[in-house]
């Protein structure tokens, strides 16, 4: 699903990726760990084709990278770090405008809303605006929009960072479902339980 050769990137005379090789298969949740500053971030910004490598090969979902950066981003969910929903918009319509960055119909769109909104555990919530959510229910709202256009690939940047640990928990019964589910998962943590 992904395979990444020698992948270097420098900001001046700073190496923030020095010679990165991993594989990631399909069905897998692969974990990278490190502390805030290790690159983690900057790794997943690379393999997305969101900012250009100093050297080296991505090759995600078959799609090389960042040649064709695009088309292999149609093929992946990613869970930023901050969340960054819309808070103009109730949680339904977060995900409706979402789905419509990928290109599909409403009628898709809202076929796949109510299964979204019980995997994140807000189906009460649909007609919510954001700001009356709780940051564990923003976190889990963030990675049901990831799903909405059901993605190969999940990118998943630190995504329990600073929820108490009842949403932590919750978001990692998410995951758990979704590599039952023959999802394949990248996430990146400085948690060593979450990694592990």
């Amino acid at each position: 699903m992904l395979k990444v050769r020698h992948l270097t990137k420098r900001y001046g005379d700073t190496e923030v990726v020095r010679g990165l090789d991993l594989d990631v298969r399909s069905g897998e949740c692969f974990g990278l760990l490190g502390p805030n500053g290790a690159g983690k971030t900057t790794t997943l910004r690379l393999m997305l084709g969101l900012i250009e490598p100093d050297s080296g090969s991505i090759e995600l979902a078959g799609i090389e990278v960042p040649r064709h950066a695009r088309e292999a981003r149609m093929k992946v969910g990613v869970v930023p770090q901050m969340d960054n929903l819309d808070p103009d918009f109730s949680v339904c319509e977060n995900l409706l405008a979402y789905g419509r960055y990928f290109g599909m119909e409403k009628a898709a769109i809202v076929a796949r809303v109510p299964m979204l909104l019980e995997f994140a555990g807000l189906a009460n919530k649909a007609d919510a605006k954001i700001a009356q959510l709780s940051g564990g229910m923003k976190r889990r709202l963030t990675l049901a929009r990831a799903l909405v256009h059901d993605p190969d690939i999940l990118f998943l940047d630190e995504p329990t960072t600073g929820l108490d640990p009842q949403a932590r928990h919750l978001i990692w019964q998410g995951l758990r479902r979704l590599i039952a589910d023959g999802k394949t998962i990248l996430l990146t943590t400085h948690f060593m339980d979450e990694a592990e």
